[in-house]
């Protein structure tokens, strides 16, 4: 039977009620299909970035006691504490091999090496630093665009949305350009541009990282 001939003489409302489930179905699967991976890995990095805060912490704590207690008695305590923090439930896994490493040559060194030790804590509070900063970006994220008062609530969703159809038209924009540059560019042109887009994507990636 000729397709065209159904499609002619179908109810235009079959019509109508089969073309939108069938774009909702594709919106369902497009958005399980990226929303769910981004989703399941956000949690994932929520989760470790909350442990791995507490860890360096409870070290960078211990740390800074060892330093005020080179030697003696008190000193061997906290360096043992070091140890059962860095080497139980497999927290060693939230530090970092060279932070691990550091922290591990302290707590069963009978005699404290100072240089090593000030350089750790320099170290940890950089990568504290670090995590924490991306804590407060989410929290100002949150804090921009969620109200309890519906109107800002509203308003925010609809700032968020014109970012990023901003975004989204000015890459459009730029990929455009650069497709009609390359059509009437020569060859030493096009091999610059090619270039060019090679570092920025590199460049994009590592913005896009940290």
């Amino acid at each position: 039977m000729d397709i065209e001939y159904i499609i002619k003489n179908a109810d235009p409302n079959v019509i109508i009620f089969l073309m939108t489930t069938l774009v909702a179905f594709i919106s369902w699967l497009i958005k399980g299909l990226i929303e769910k991976p981004i989703t399941e890995s956000k949690n994932t990095f929520n989760r470790y970035i909350e442990k791995r805060i507490e860890i360096l912490t409870e070290v960078k704590v211990r740390l800074n006691l060892i330093a005020y207690f080179p030697n003696g008695e008190d000193s061997l305590s906290f360096k043992n504490q070091l140890q059962e923090i860095i080497l139980k439930d497999g927290k060693s896994v939230y530090l970092g091999k060279e932070t691990f490493d550091s922290v591990l040559k302290i707590s069963i060194d009978p005699h404290t090496n100072e240089k090593l030790l000030l350089n750790t804590i320099k170290n940890i509070d950089n990568d504290l630093y670090l995590q924490i900063t991306k804590v407060q970006d989410e929290i100002r994220f949150y804090r921009r665009f969620s109200n309890y008062n519906p109107l800002k609530r509203f308003i925010g969703f609809t700032l968020l949305t014109m970012q990023y159809i901003f975004s989204l038209l000015l890459i459009v924009a730029i990929i455009l350009l650069l497709i009609l540059t390359l059509i009437d560019a020569n060859n030493y042109l096009r091999v610059g541009i090619f270039i060019i887009a090679v570092f920025g994507i590199y460049f994009i990636n590592k913005w896009l990282k940290r």
